[in-house]
């Protein structure tokens, strides 16, 4: 006996037959699908929202059928281990939690409170430097040039440039809108321009500009009760995420993390 215990093979089986068991008394009977009442007034509700109809009788079993047969592959998903190593479901979960994570309810924040957050994210809430200016196109830079000659010798620049899809007038615009519309390093080149007369050709990814600055509008500050609204809701995003990072925070305390070196 004691030989036939100092076996390998021996303890081998017999921790093999342990496992089995303790997976077989642990493991969820997925043979059985249990339609609650909660779950059938459920499907009816949903039903509802989206049709803005009470299901009827039939439309409910049918709901309940198709909820089933969706019932019974999601449960033999699992019994195969599709959802182990599956990078979609891995971030739907994690997405998931951290919905969990952000949704304590909280009070609406009082304006001290947004003021605060107004100022300490100050920032996010300044207007940058911005343009208004009046613009002719050419597809040249030699018709730009005559043009621009044209109008120091007194003609109506209303009649001059040619059709493109472009506004003949711009107010208020950032260089990072200006670039967006222009092409990029077009904000770059009106900088370099003076208020109050026709200068260029300034080229832009379509052609070539000539473009009379009609303000310059330095960096301000938005008044706080024109942002007030957007205050708010950026206060509510900051506070959801902070609750998540406090959330991950407690959980790593719990976790024992262990990197293996390269």
């Amino acid at each position: 006996m004691r030989h036939l215990l100092r076996q390998p093979l021996l303890w081998f089986v017999v921790i093999g037959i342990l496992l089995f068991g303790a997976d077989s008394f642990f493991s969820v009977d997925r043979s059985e699908i249990y339609v609650t009442v909660a779950m059938q007034e459920r499907l009816g509700t949903l039903w509802q929202t989206q049709t803005g109809q009470v299901a009827s009788a039939a439309e409910l079993d049918s709901l309940v059928n198709n909820w089933v047969r969706e019932e019974v592959l999601y449960q033999e998903a699992l019994r195969l281990g599709l959802d182990q190593e599956d990078s979609i479901i891995r971030r739907r979960l994690v997405q998931k939690l951290g919905f969990i994570a952000e949704s304590d309810p909280t009070t609406a924040p009082e304006t001290a409170t947004l003021q605060a957050y107004f100022q300490s994210n100050i920032e996010a809430y300044t207007l940058p430097l911005r343009y208004s200016f009046r613009q002719l196109y050419f597809q040249s830079i030699d018709d730009a040039q005559r043009a621009l000659q044209q109008i120091g010798e007194g003609a109506d620049a209303s009649r001059l440039g040619e059709t493109s899809m472009l506004n003949a007038a711009y107010a208020y615009r950032s260089g990072l809108d200006l670039n967006a519309s222009f092409g990029a390093g077009f904000a770059d080149r009106l900088s370099g321009l003076d208020p109050g007369e026709w200068q260029g050709p300034v080229r832009s990814g379509f052609g070539q500009h000539l473009v009379l600055l009609t303000a310059i509008h330095p960096a301000e500050i938005a008044p706080f009760a024109s942002v007030q609204t957007r205050v708010a809701l950026d206060y509510q995003q900051a506070q959801r995420e902070n609750a998540r990072a406090q959330y991950t925070d407690k959980l790593l305390d719990q976790y024992t993390i262990t990197v293996e070196p390269r």
